[in-house]
């Protein structure tokens, strides 16, 4: 079981001690995402799953990594979808959300004067 730090991380070890497996999590890296800290999965099969799926991206760097690392990875999934994830490999989630995403350029709140309010990044 492997996921991205944090969200993904947390899912990945909780997951793995129901199961009686072992977990990893791949950090932010020069170039993508990255074990470190003695993580070794060469030759393990691996199932890589975060919590939140948006844009998919997480979740690609870390079945790069660990691709990189020379686990095979199994499937993939998310507690939460709200966007798509292609990919070669099964790809599994609990519950489909519809919550659009907007590029700045296109989001109507910024086009309305409505300010942004960053909630549990430290920031209010």
């Amino acid at each position: 079981m492997a996921g991205p730090f944090t969200g993904g991380a947390i899912l990945a070890y909780e997951v793995a001690r129901v199961m009686g497996l072992r977990a990893a999590y791949a950090e932010r890296g020069e170039g993508g995402r990255v074990f470190r800290r003695g993580f070794d999965l060469r030759g393990e099969r691996v199932v890589v799953v975060d919590d939140v799926l948006t844009t998919g991206k997480s979740l690609r760097e870390t079945v790069e990594a660990v691709e990189r690392a020379g686990g095979v990875v199994v499937g993939v999934g998310v507690m939460v979808k709200r966007g798509d994830f292609s990919g070669e490999y099964p790809f599994h989630y609990v519950m489909e959300l519809d919550l659009p995403a907007y590029p700045p350029s296109e989001c109507p709140l910024c086009e309305a004067g409505i300010p942004l309010s960053v909630v549990g990044k430290g920031q209010h």
